[in-house]
């Protein structure tokens, strides 16, 4: 009977360690999820509501750190078109373009930035250029004043420099199936598009050759083409010429979770797409 005794003592004694270690290992992890996560920044919308706030840490990063473009208001000229790209080391580089009578002039400016709450300070390492503020805003960009006011008025939404790329296109590879209207009998690996974000370079293949261009996407839908380089192999068709033709003549795109389309304007698609799942 006392060894029975003794035995019931013994497990009790071993369930209160177990219940005593098991929420010391809750606790431990209540105190590494607050604590881990020091470096945050919350993410606002026009009306300044927080919508959602991201922890920055190495593993993640933040969608902020990306390119954003939009033109800005001119005084002396038509406008001014911006590219700002935030990087996670704080550091920025931003491209203006000036257009007047179908002329253009670009400055670039490079540097630092700092927050300032939801706000990011860009300071040039060009003394004579001023630092400039920027809200964070949901896939945008918004100037402020240098007090860190909203622009308000009829030219309040130009301040306004979007997020560039598309998140549902890139870094997939999607088969060319149709061109002018022309069924495509090709292959994943045969003909092709892959648009990489990390450097913005579009990789295409028509066959036997691979082509290498520089993209841009703004607003989600409007795309950029530029010219590239190309290798050099003979080709048994004239599909390559064909598909030089779409890359110089698209500025818009349009998809679905698994199709996608480079058009130009309003016309039929130039060029339909399938996504290859890999």
């Amino acid at each position: 009977m006392a060894r029975i005794l003794i035995c019931k003592m013994l497990n009790l004694y071993k369930i209160e360690i177990m219940e005593t270690n098991k929420n010391l290992l809750l606790l431990i992890i209540v105190l590494f999820t607050i604590t881990a996560c020091t470096n945050k920044r919350n993410i606002v919308s026009e009306n300044n509501t927080t919508i959602k706030t991201e922890c920055i840490t190495e593993k993640n990063t933040p969608s902020w750190a990306t390119t954003y473009m939009g033109n800005l208001p001119c005084a002396s000229c038509e406008r001014i078109e911006t590219w700002l790209t935030l990087n996670e080391d704080l550091s920025f580089r931003m491209i203006k373009i000036y257009h007047k009578n179908n002329q253009t002039k670009s400055d670039t400016l490079s540097g630092s930035f700092s927050w300032e709450q939801n706000n990011v300070r860009l300071n040039s390492t060009n003394s004579n250029a001023k630092s400039m503020l920027f809200s964070i805003e949901e896939n945008a960009v918004r100037q402020l004043t240098i007090e860190g006011k909203k622009i308000n008025g009829e030219l309040a939404s130009h301040y306004v420099l979007h997020k560039t790329g598309n998140a549902q296109i890139e870094n997939k590879r999607w088969q060319i199936i149709e061109i002018f209207g022309e069924e495509v009998k090709g292959s994943p690996e045969t003909h092709y598009l892959i648009f990489h974000s990390k450097d913005n370079r579009l990789e295409a293949k028509g066959n036997c050759n691979i082509m290498l261009r520089n993209y841009s996407i703004t607003n989600q839908f409007r795309i950029t083409i530029n010219q590239g380089i190309t290798t050099m192999m003979a080709c048994p068709d004239n599909f390559e010429s064909e598909l030089i033709k779409v890359l110089d003549m698209a500025d818009n795109i349009s998809f679905t979770n698994e199709t996608l389309s480079l058009n130009k304007a309003r016309m039929a698609p130039l060029m339909r797409l399938k996504l290859i799942k890999e």
